[in-house]
């Protein structure tokens, strides 16, 4: 197997005034930047870089601008005039807000030659601007915290009026912005907003509190809304000719269709209640996963099989993805095509692609090796700040663009653009006419929108000008809702959203839409429902979700606006269920299972109504498996408490005959097992027998074994512990099915599921081991059996990781935390910053050794994939691995060994401590006024009753803990790492080393002048006589100044002690005889080394320790005996790595037993390398290439 490589090299520092020396520094890049394979090497040319670009048979690439023109692009958009406005950013990846020093640009092609000739820069002072759009007088930007809009009143293409139209926007994550501000088909501004990036807008006394997710701004009222949320770090926006929106999307799945009030899939964080999130419309994934910019094509400039299709910018894969769309009732289904262009340089960064009045493709290029935000945030000042591109890609002998003005044409030919065979001109014609509004314009609209003689897509542009402008008057709304085109349909009753009309031929004329043949119809009636008033909500709902039954889209977006209506309108929603057709429709019977949870989770609501809904399904042929699912839902509420004391019991009074006549049924009915295990909540005699028949039956399904064991702990059932302890005596259960059942033990609190545990924890797998420790760590008595077990010696230490026990010192009992303390001593609270030490150990020992990967998977299924998934193995706790945390060996290692140095918001570990006394601890999935639900390690959900919280603490530490490589043996470890560092699974020949990852060659290794060594600055001390005097061989003194390409002393060789390789007698690690550097005030180093002449120094058959002081202490870096590791070299660290701040370095030798005798000790240098303590950037090299 590989062994590790980690080849980090020099190159200059850019500034934004210092370009003199830019060249030169390129030539000297040899630093892997993260989701890379290899060194970028210099960056190209602008026609160098489209030389070696990569198009179909019949395309070029041509350059339209570039640096200087434009620097460090962002954002593009065209205007009417066929101008390009474009934002750049020297800031990135600043956090903090305020003025910066970043521009919005105007570029212009003034003899229409295709490349730009004239360049004004229209706004300065901005910070990040990571989106913008012309329209409606003035330029809109996204300029977190604001999204502004810039107005030049004078009429010198300079910004010289700024409005605040929106505040509120965060900056915690700078690469997950506000951004792609684009004008929607219905005349709002369309924006899209990070996973990460946490905001908190205020407009208008409302408050919009939200991570990711897309947002529209009106531009006549100024009123802001949330579209929709989910998704990850979504960057850039396109309609289809339908006028559908699609986004494309980081980490996770990349490619979106958006609808509003939906709630999508989120890359992490907590979901609002009674969620039912979407999911993307992609099973496939091209090359890696950093999408930036989409463009849905629309122009005959280009053949017909590049039409009609996503082209979406891949930062990462440095090219242009292709993805094409297929109807999928309401929704669409994404297949891929070969990408249109591929960069074939890493530089490449194409962050947006815009369709330009040419009909040509255009990509913006940021072009900078540093690819990633973590790069970009470690070493801002490295970013490269001096170029970017714009390109367009030409089919064959394309014209040029003409000149034009849009503003300066009538009415008459803006409308006939709307037929161009070009969408660009559609677009701008259409905003145009929207901006205008114009009275006379109306009919010739109405009339072309009506034409069937014209294009579908004329027709809706049209519509959509109309739109725009708030100008579809009643009268022609009412022939639009009547029509049998199913998107002029669909597009009038969308518009209702934005200007209700109090027509009641209207609303009567929409309400019978609900059940309209066109699925786009009745998901835009879905949507409307709750908006308006003319509608009833709830029977519009039912009616739409009744005429959708195989609908993939439609059933989430009725229960999104169907949840929120029951807690007022619960009787009602009941009365319509009874009646024909929702009684007998199974697409409204689906939901009831969710609508039984959501009156649960409601308090005020009386539970009647939930047993209405039992008795509803009880009476429905072939809805068994429906009311299986009611039954388990209602079972789960009452376990969890959220359900107690008088609704416990009216539920009981309620249910309980319906409850007997499932158990009657017998075990073949669905529902029997859940029925019974609600019964328990009351103690029904019929599930006091079942429960227990079912869990001490082996050959019940785990699922059945563990809820039933569920129910049973949550009851208080009395055969429950004896059977625990009958169960754990058997040899014949899986091992997956022993941890599940571990993990449902915390439900009880008696002493004897702790002393069982502990009398266990020797003969349990490494993988249920852990689970049963948290268990045990729920209950303060039971830590307290545990630690006195740790106490005793008969539990090792570190059994309970750091983080364990800083969760344990500051949410448990006093008596917890002084055992702790007697224990462990002082636990500090935070990321413990000898992980440094760890993070250099364990590079050390995998750059060293080979490993195993199909062994590995046997390693990550243990300890990782209770919480990770990797290429599609392991749970769903923390981050999905496959696409993100690898982006480099450096991160990997971090990421594994020190995971508390960078952790977002969403990772960090939430505590939960309950009335009864229980502490649980994972991430939270949901908090709301009735529950606090976290996902554990393992993947198990632990839901806790609002009434029963008692108090919440959030983390500042990573859920995942540190100490993993006390838990791994050595093998166990190269193993892992063998199968982490693949870029797919070891059976796959195309599986390639992440970047950096690969062999070392100690004599490889060099200390470029770049570095400084501290210890030249240091007051070096020995406690034994020096000699230096003499000369044998090429030998010489320790510390080499690679500056100045001297050694500090004047000296051929070094030794201390005695010379001549004479004995000091038998030394112990107290008498040792030590080498030390002292500074006058602490010095920050990642990167040390030893070395000698010989291989075999300091001396063959010595120990030795080498150590550091930090705050007075002295804490070992690493120990051995014989020669330094390496081949006479010892390296610790790693350029680019954290940092630890040192007073001393010392280095011990001593004999390794009470007999070996310690001889004359060689402490010599080598040219080139030598003794070295210093703090190296991570783009200096210490590889020679």
């Amino acid at each position: 197997m590989h062994r590790l490589l980690f080849q980090i090299a020099l190159f200059a520092t850019l500034t934004l005034t210092v370009s003199s020396t830019l060249q030169a520094a390129e030539n000297e890049d040899n630093f892997v930047p993260r989701r890379q394979q290899g060194v970028p090497g210099p960056p190209l040319s602008p026609q160098d870089a489209i030389a070696k670009m990569t198009v179909p048979s019949g395309f070029s690439v041509e350059v339209v601008a570039s640096e200087p023109d434009i620097v460090n692009p962002v954002a593009m958009t065209f205007d009417e005039k066929g101008r390009i406005w474009v934002t750049e950013s020297f800031e990135y990846p600043r956090s903090e807000p305020g003025p910066g020093r970043d521009r919005i640009k105007v570029l212009e092609d003034t003899d229409q030659d295709g490349a730009i000739d004239k360049v004004t820069v229209f706004a300065e002072g901005l910070n990040i601007p990571s989106g913008i759009a012309v329209g409606y007088g003035g330029v809109w930007v996204a300029n977190a915290p604001d999204i502004l809009f810039l107005q030049d009143t004078d009429g010198d293409l300079k910004a010289d009026k700024s409005e605040v139209v929106v505040t509120g926007f965060g900056r915690t994550d700078t690469h997950e912005l506000p951004n792609s501000l684009t004008w929607g088909p219905d005349g709002y501004l369309y924006g899209l907003n990070g996973v990460f990036n946490y905001s908190h807008v205020k407009h208008r006394g409302q408050d919009f509190v939200f991570t990711c997710a897309m947002f529209r701004i009106d531009p006549r009222t100024r009123e802001f809304e949330l579209f929709c949320e989910g998704t990850s770090n979504p960057w850039g926006i396109a309609f289809d000719p339908n006028g559908q929106a699609f986004v494309s999307a980081c980490v996770i799945d990349h490619l979106w269709h958006l609808t509003e009030s939906g709630y999508y899939h989120r890359q992490g964080g907590p979901y609002p209640p009674h969620t039912w999130k979407i999911e993307s419309i992609v099973k496939h994934k091209h090359q890696m996963a950093a999408y930036c910019g989409i463009e849905y094509f629309d122009s005959d400039a280009y053949p017909q099989e590049y039409r009609d299709c996503l082209y979406m910018g891949n930062i990462h894969g440095g090219c242009v993805n292709v993805d094409v769309l297929q109807r999928e009732g309401s929704t669409y289904f994404a297949k891929p095509r070969p990408d249109f262009l591929t960069a074939n340089d890493v530089w490449h960064m194409p962050v947006d692609q815009k369709t330009g009045p040419d009909g040509c493709l255009y990509v913006l290029d940021w072009y900078d090796r540093y690819h990633c935000y973590q790069d970009a945030r470690a070493r801002p000042g490295d970013v490269d700040r001096l170029k970017g591109r714009l390109y367009r890609v030409r089919f064959e002998n394309t014209p040029r663009a003409q000149p034009y003005d849009l503003n300066q044409e009538t009415d008459d030919q803006l409308i006939s653009r709307l037929a161009s065979s070009n969408r660009f001109y559609r677009d701008q014609a259409q905003r145009v006419l929207s901006e205008r509004a114009s009275q006379n314009a109306i009919p010739q609209l109405e009339s072309l929108v009506l034409d069937e003689s014209a294009s579908q897509k004329t027709r809706l542009h049209a519509l959509w000008s109309l739109i725009g402008a708030r100008q579809l008057s009643d009268k022609f709304s009412l022939k639009l809702l009547s029509h049998t085109n199913p998107q002029l349909r669909s597009w009038a009753v969308r518009y209702q959203g934005t200007v209700p009309s109090d027509n009641p031929a209207i609303a009567q004329a929409i309400g019978k839409l609900a059940h309209d043949e066109s699925p786009d119809v009745r998901l835009q009636v879905a949507t409307l429902a709750p908006q308006v008033d003319y509608l009833p909500t709830v029977p519009t709902l039912l009616e739409v979700l009744h005429h959708s039954p195989e609908d993939k889209l439609i059933p989430h977006i009725v229960w999104q606006n169907l949840h929120p209506q029951l807690e007022n309108e619960t009787p009602q929603y009941l009365a319509l269920m009874q009646q024909t057709p929702y009684v007998q429709s199974e697409a409204a019977l689906s939901l009831l299972p969710r609508a039984a949870g959501r009156i649960l989770g409601t308090p005020g609501l009386s539970v009647e109504h939930v047993a209405t809904l039992v008795k509803l399904l009880a009476s429905q042929p072939g809805q068994e498996e429906q009311l299986a699912a009611c039954l388990e839902r209602i079972a789960a509420q009452t376990q969890s408490r959220e359900l107690t004391g008088e609704r416990l019991a009216q539920l009981k009074s309620e249910l309980a005959g319906s409850l007997s006549e499932v158990m009657a049924a017998g075990n073949q009915h669905p529902g029997y097992y859940h029925a019974a295990n609600l019964a328990l909540a009351w103690n029904d005699a019929n599930a006091m027998k079942i429960a227990p028949q079912v869990f001490a039956t082996t050959g019940q399904p785990t699922e059945r074994r563990v809820a039933a064991l569920d129910a049973m702990l949550s009851a208080g059932h009395p055969q429950a512990i004896t059977l625990v302890t009958k169960y754990f005596s058997a040899t014949d259960n899986s091992q997956d099915e022993i941890g599940r059942v571990i993990q449902t033990l915390g439900k009880s609190d008696s002493d004897v599921i702790a002393a069982l545990l502990l009398e266990r924890l020797d003969t349990l797998s490494s993988e249920n081991r852990p689970k049963a420790v948290e268990v045990l760590l729920q209950r303060p008595a039971w830590t307290l059996l545990l630690l006195s077990q740790i106490e005793q010696g008969k539990v090792p230490k570190d059994i309970l990781s750091v983080n364990q026990l800083q969760r344990l010192v500051s949410t448990s009992s006093k008596e917890v935390a002084q055992q702790i303390a007697s224990i462990y001593g002082t636990i500090k609270t935070g990321r413990d910053p000898s992980r440094t030490f760890i993070v250099a150990q364990m590079r050390r020992l995998i750059s060293s050794g080979e490993g195993d990967p199909h062994r590995g998977i046997e390693v990550y299924n243990k300890l990782c994939g209770q919480c990770h998934k990797l290429h599609g193995k392991g749970q769903e706790v923390g981050p999905e691995i496959t696409v993100n945390g690898r982006g480099n060996f450096e991160q990997l290692l971090s990421n594994v060994f020190d995971p508390s140095l960078v952790i977002g918001k969403d990772y960090q570990a939430v505590t939960v401590l309950t009335t009864e006394g229980r502490v649980l601890s994972g991430l939270l999935v949901e908090d709301s006024d009735a529950r606090v639900v976290l996902k554990m390690q393992g993947g198990k959900l632990e839901t806790v009753a609002r009434d029963d919280v008692d108090a919440m603490k959030t983390s500042d530490t990573s859920l995942m803990p540190e100490g993993i490589e006390k838990q791994l043996s050595p093998a166990e470890i190269l193993d892992l790492f063998a199968y982490l560092t693949l870029t797919k699974p070891p059976e796959n020949p195309n599986a390639e080393l992440i970047s950096g990852a690969g062999t070392i060659d100690p004599a490889a290794i060099v200390l470029p002048s770049t570095a400084h060594n501290l210890l030249v600055d240091a007051k070096i001390s020995t406690n034994v006589p020096l000699f230096d005097a003499g000369k044998r061989g090429e030998m010489h003194d320790p510390i080499f100044n690679p500056k100045t390409g001297k050694f500090v002393r004047d000296s051929q060789w070094h030794e201390i002690g005695v010379a001549g390789g004479a004995e000091l007698g038998v030394l112990s690690e107290e008498q040792a005889v030590t080498w030390t550097a002292t500074w006058n005030k602490p010095v920050s180093i990642n990167f040390l080394t030893l070395s000698g002449t010989y291989p075999n120094q300091p001396q063959p058959d010595t120990a030795w320790a080498v150590e550091v002081k930090i705050d007075g202490t002295w804490q070992t870096l690493e120990r051995g005996q014989g020669g330094w590791y390496d081949s006479g070299r010892f390296v610790w660290g790693w350029p680019g790595a954290v940092s630890v701040p040192i007073e001393a370095l010392r280095v011990k030798v001593f004999s390794p037993d009470e007999k070996t005798p310690v001889r004359s000790v060689h402490f010599r240098g080598e040219e080139g390398f030598s003794w070295f303590a210093g703090n190296l950037l991570p783009e200096t090299s210490v590889v020679r290439q």
